[in-house]
């Protein structure tokens, strides 16, 4: 029951909204936070190099302070928080987009604030995989499963 409800989009909307809530408030009131992402969701811009990207886990959490905190904005139309970031030694510049849907925490010092298990990779729902020619791949393998029987093959012309 619990899973069902956290993989369901209404819910995850109303979730992904109050996320976007204290983000905005946040940043607003220039308090420093942390987030924890879904770093397959996330974009930089320029990309990172890979020597940088690598030492990423999967969920990654970016702390937004001083200038990083500074310069972020909530995208309304785009839905995604947007920040500049240095990473590594050489302090690589970056412009990070994250989803608002993928933040999993929002963190003040050492306290979760806001936790989304909808945006949980395991929660999540996965994204309809497109064939080549860009038809849904359910319809493809429905199409195959349906070419496979014998019996069709009265329906072609010969």
């Amino acid at each position: 029951m619990i899973s069902k409800i956290f993989k369901d989009d209404e819910f995850a909307e109303m979730i992904a909204d109050h996320c976007a809530d204290i983000l905005d408030y946040l940043i607003a009131s220039q308090t420093p936070f942390g987030i924890l992402c879904d770093l397959n969701e996330i974009t930089f811009e320029p990309p990172l190099p890979e020597s940088l990207s690598q030492s990423f886990k999967p969920l990654t959490l970016f702390v937004l302070s001083d200038y990083t905190l500074g310069g972020a904005e909530l995208n309304e139309d785009t839905f995604t928080l947007i920040f500049e970031a240095g990473f590594g030694e050489q302090n690589f510049g970056s412009i990070v987009s994250v989803p608002i849907d993928s933040v999993i925490q929002v963190l003040l010092e050492d306290t979760v604030i806001f936790l989304n298990l909808s945006a949980l990779p395991q929660n999540r729902k996965a994204k309809p995989a497109k064939t080549s020619a860009g038809g849904d791949a359910s319809v493809d393998r429905s199409m195959q499963s349906f070419l496979d029987n014998p019996e069709n093959r009265k329906f072609f012309k010969k």
